[in-house]
């Protein structure tokens, strides 16, 4: 029993900082503050659409796993900075060397994420299901073999998600091609950079700034 409330604890922090990235927030507009927080124009209302968008299709690769429309709310720049460690991760996840992921940012290390959890959520089934099937419980040991089948990440069952997360914005910064968006999701005061591509906002980056669940 114990260690079933654990799994289920780790499930809902994992899904908690779905949202939550591996870097440190960028300093680069720090000192920009618009003299309108939400400023009433096309981008700053596309801006919120596709920030929306992505809480809409995390909460869809929650249960399914499938990073398909991840290209369409995330993008890979500078502005989010992985360490080599955290290249490793990703590469291992990818089933990639770590060449290959050198220029990794958020879109690529959102990927690895769910692929990641997906390929820890099948094993964690089978090995329920095998459990259930002989009447007993999960052994540790058993957890632990999947940890380790997995790259060393925790495993996690889908998600069903029904609620729609309400977005509070509290500031949009727009720099010619790049902004920087302040908004709680009810977990978090979160810290967006987004970039525009072919007249397209796509997320860089997103970093909680104050946790407050």
């Amino acid at each position: 029993m114990k260690r079933n409330l654990l799994l289920l604890v780790s499930v809902f922090v994992i899904l908690i900082f779905g949202i939550v990235g591996f870097s440190k927030p960028s300093t680069e507009f720090s000192h920009f503050m618009p003299t309108e927080k939400i400023p009433n124009t096309s981008d700053a209302k596309q801006i919120m659409a596709v920030i929306n968008r992505a809480y809409q299709v995390l909460g869809t690769t929650s249960q399914s796993f499938d990073v398909s429309e991840f290209s369409d709310v995330f993008v890979d720049t500078e502005d989010y900075e992985l360490t080599d460690e955290q290249r490793k991760m990703v590469a291992e996840a990818l089933g990639l060397s770590a060449a290959e992921v050198k220029n990794a940012g958020y879109l690529t290390a959102m990927e690895a994420k769910y692929i990641s959890r997906g390929r820890g959520a099948k094993l964690l089934q089978e090995a329920l299901e095998k459990a259930r099937a002989e009447n007993r419980e999960l052994s540790a040991t058993e957890f632990q073999e999947i940890v380790t089948a997995n790259h060393g990440h925790w495993p996690s069952s889908s998600a069903i998600t029904t609620n729609k997360t309400a977005l509070t914005f509290e500031s949009i910064g727009i720099n010619g091609n790049k902004a920087i968006v302040r908004y709680d999701d009810g977990a978090a005061l979160q810290e967006a950079i987004l970039v525009k591509r072919e007249g397209r906002w796509l997320i860089a980056s997103i970093v909680p700034i104050w946790v407050h669940f």
